[in-house]
């Protein structure tokens, strides 16, 4: 199921390995927008995704970014998006 590049992590740490793998199936992109607009009632997505948002705080919490602002500015797409303030 997963490539074998895996192997050495899953032999070491499985459960994280697994629970990571199942985390990205269920939380991908589309399904996560996908929620989102079937669930929102005042809320909108003119300019930045849902998904983009939740990736965005993913990185805050895993500690890879300091701030929300500070992944944001990392994003690729601040390039579309000006930040407003």
């Amino acid at each position: 199921m997963l490539s074998p590049i895996f192997t050495p992590f899953i032999e070491k740490s499985p459960i994280p390995v697994m629970a990571r793998g199942m985390l990205e199936r269920v939380l991908n992109p589309d399904q996560l927008d996908a929620w989102f607009d079937t669930t929102a009632q005042a809320q909108y997505t003119k300019d930045l995704l849902f998904s983009t948002f939740f990736d965005l705080m993913g990185q805050v919490v895993q500690g890879s970014q300091r701030s929300i602002h500070s992944a944001f500015q990392a994003c690729s797409i601040v390039k579309v998006l000006p930040l407003k303030g």
